[in-house]
């Protein structure tokens, strides 16, 4: 009887755990038309393909982006981000993870966080990267994914750029749950890289934390943690805007802030 019950407390959590999951990953498989060219990518992981996409200025890149965008859509919804580093010098390696836009599976807290590091080492085989600084930026989810990506590849990364992220998984579900509920739900996802705590780790290089003031999907309280937490050197951009708003109605603005962290030693 006792292993029965521990068998099948074991496999209600699992199924908990997999709904928590549900609640983070919206994906999008329609596919906008991108008039900006770019070229494309298909990387087997397991038994399913990431697809990325990589865009480049006219002239020589100031810097290379490596883009993880936020929890809906794909690569293609977020061009009203991705155009404006491109038109600013910046070229972008953008990366749908599984079951976003042409990439294939499920995406999981853990095959994202495996999954980024098999894309990288993709990426540094293109010769079009090699000699540019590398900036790691995450929008909304994807700063989880950017945080925990740069602090265990300090050595390659130049520079962070965190915009309209959330504190930690935990923090971000207890927003929209029951007090009763909030022990349970950092007992379930506290340990999933949380960027307030996987920020503390990342020293000498220069970050970028930028927030809405207006932004009504994740509160500006949330960045504020994250950019209390980081090391210098560090900047906080409060944008104007709401969610994301930044890069397409603060360009100028949030450029000449991007452009310094290439001057910091």
């Amino acid at each position: 009887m006792k292993i029965t019950m521990t068998v099948l407390l074991l496999f209600v959590f699992q199924f908990v755990n997999a709904q928590f999951e549900d609640k983070f990953y919206y994906p999008k498989k329609e596919w906008k038309e991108i008039k900006t060219p770019f070229s494309e990518d298909f990387i087997s992981v397991e038994k399913d393909t990431i697809h990325t996409a990589f865009f480049q200025p006219k002239t020589p890149p100031k810097a290379t982006i490596l883009f993880f965008h936020g929890a809906g859509g794909n690569i293609s919804t977020y061009m009203y981000m991705i155009k404006p580093m491109i038109a600013n010098g910046y070229q972008v390696y953008a990366v749908d993870f599984r079951g976003y836009g042409k990439s294939t599976g499920k995406s999981t807290h853990k095959n994202v966080q495996e999954d980024v590091i098999i894309v990288f080492n993709k990426m540094k085989e293109n010769k079009d990267m090699k000699g540019t600084k590398l900036i790691v930026l995450g929008a909304s989810l994807g700063c989880q994914i950017a945080t925990n990506f740069t602090k265990n590849h300090q050595e390659e990364v130049d520079a962070l750029i965190l915009d309209g992220g959330f504190s930690s998984f935990a923090d971000v579900a207890k927003l929209y749950a029951p007090k009763p509920a909030h022990t349970y739900i950092e007992s379930v996802l506290g340990e999933v890289y949380p960027s307030k705590e996987e920020i503390k780790a990342i020293k000498n290089l220069p970050k970028l934390i930028i927030h809405g003031k207006v932004d009504k999907t994740i509160p500006i309280s949330h960045a504020q943690i994250v950019f209390k937490n980081a090391q210098e050197p560090k900047t906080f951009f409060t944008s104007e805007k709401g969610h994301l708003e930044a890069f397409s109605q603060e360009t100028k603005k949030i450029f000449k802030e991007i452009d310094k962290l290439l001057t910091v030693e």
